[in-house]
């Protein structure tokens, strides 16, 4: 999860005389840090009180342009038209937070992209970052703002990224407005920027996606050490899962079909996977985040010879626990919600997400009918799975869960279904044990709005002969 600076908006009139003293552009002209190669850079704030805080600069957009070759995390219609900012290089690792706020309470789009290591010797001499010709703008690493992590619910919304960087790697920050130009004042915002220094780890292996990173085995766990994980250049944003450090594993399938990713671990705050070449924010598959205790886990289609990036985010600044990776067959498999320690934001994703239609539809609206259970028990031991008819009436049915209970008040079957949309269908349910001669009855329960769990009105039931 992205963690917020403790250094929020600015109230009152501390925000307007800032604002109020910041150089304005002449009209019709871009701000002089327009372009990514001219970045701004924060200076130093002091407080009514006397005492120093954040670094801040003051965001002039209303003339900004947009970025040309510079993907948009946030969708088409995000970094309309941005100004850019550099975080200098540090000679340790920290952990920096950029935080983006304007008096329309409005939320700001925001991005950071960290750039390539400069070595100690020339980061020592003046206007080290000049030394850099070419700058690194071809993934963002971190992106926040409208429809990630909610920066648009609060009271006072906000758009904020935080990343641990390795020492000697330079950060650029894109600030950026969507929808229709506005008056000039209330084109401007407030960019903070704090920076804390981190223990200085080792990086753990796979710490960067590339052909070092080490590869998964088909089948069983792999422990992956997490300290010491940082963000750099090559690790593509995904807003809807942030993480502060990362470490990659890589699995190459020898055969289509899918996948479960199972990751273990408490320190795993995140796990995120992408298929291609190399990973970048187009190829993204799904994202889990944690939500709680449990293994994290998302199902994921998988091409022959075409390479899964597995990301595992963590937020340690320490030493701490490894987490555990382990990769399992997922044809006919259900995941629901990204396992019972995650949650899948990404609705409808491959890694288990409910659909949008759950966000409201009332399970206790819901009624399950269909055919009497009938036939031979023997002819329904010859599959895997018990088909049963059903008709869904009144609401969704989602995150259900279905069991057939049957003679000694047993489970004989038993399956997971994202959702169970109204009208006919037939569900499949896994079978547990043999089928024997008897009564049957389907148990359905599906989730309410409030989150808890409840049993759906069932009629279908019947007798099975030898």
């Amino acid at each position: 999860m992205s963690r917020r600076s403790p250094h929020g908006l600015l109230a009152g009139v501390a925000l307007a005389a800032l604002l109020l003293v910041a150089a304005a552009p002449a009209a019709a002209d871009p701000p002089s840090n327009d372009d990514p190669f001219a970045a701004g850079v924060f200076a130093p704030f002091t407080a009514e009180n006397g005492t120093p805080t954040s670094l801040q600069a003051v965001a002039e957009l209303a003339e900004a342009r947009p970025d040309a070759g510079v993907p948009r995390c946030l969708g088409s219609t995000s970094f309309a038209r941005t100004v850019w900012y550099r975080v200098p290089e540090y000679a340790v690792p920290v952990l920096l937070t950029v935080e983006a706020t304007d008096g329309t309470l409005e939320v700001v789009d925001l991005a950071a992209f960290v750039q390539a290591e400069v070595p100690a010797a020339v980061s020592a001499a003046p206007l080290a970052h000049s030394a850099q010709a070419a700058l690194l703008t071809r993934e963002p690493n971190a992106c926040d703002g409208v429809g990630a992590g909610g920066s648009d619910a609060t009271v006072e919304p906000s758009s904020a990224v935080t990343l641990l960087v390795p020492a000697y790697h330079p950060v650029l920050v894109q600030v950026g407005r969507r929808g229709a130009v506005g008056p000039a004042a209330a084109e401007q915002a407030l960019v903070t920027l704090d920076a804390e220094q981190v223990a200085s780890l080792p990086a753990p292996r796979g710490d960067r996606a590339g052909t070092a990173t080490p590869k998964l085995p088909s089948r069983g766990a792999t422990a992956v050490p997490l300290a010491g994980a940082t963000l750099t250049d090559e690790d593509p944003a995904q807003p809807p899962c942030p993480s502060l450090g990362t470490v990659w594993r890589r699995y190459v399938p020898g055969a289509d079909g899918r996948r479960v990713i199972t990751v273990t671990g408490s320190a795993a705050t995140t796990v995120t996977a992408f298929a291609g070449r190399v990973p970048t924010g187009d190829n993204v598959l799904d994202c889990v985040n944690r939500t709680g205790k449990g293994s994290l886990r998302m199902n994921v289609p998988v091409t022959r010879g075409r390479t899964v990036w597995i990301r595992i985010g963590t937020e340690l600044t320490e030493g701490g626990e490894d987490a555990d990776v382990r990769l399992s067959d997922g044809v006919g498999k259900t995941v629901v919600d990204g396992g019972p320690g995650g949650f899948d934001p990404t609705t409808g994703g491959p890694g288990g997400g409910l659909p949008a239609l759950c966000d409201r539809a009332d399970v206790t609206r819901a009624r399950i009918t269909g055919s009497s259970i009938s036939g031979s028990a023997g002819a329904t031991n010859g599959g895997v799975s018990v088909a049963l008819p059903i008709r869904v009436r009144g609401a969704s049915v989602c995150d259900a869960e279905l069991r057939l209970y049957g003679p000694g008040g047993a489970i004989y079957a038993k399956g997971i279904a994202r959702r169970l949309k109204p009208g006919n269908q037939t569900v499949r349910l896994p079978r547990r044990r043999t089928i024997r001669p008897g009564r049957y009855r389907l148990e359905v329960r599906g989730v309410a709005l409030t989150g808890k769990r409840v049993v759906v009105p069932s009629t279908v039931a019947g007798r099975l002969r030898r």
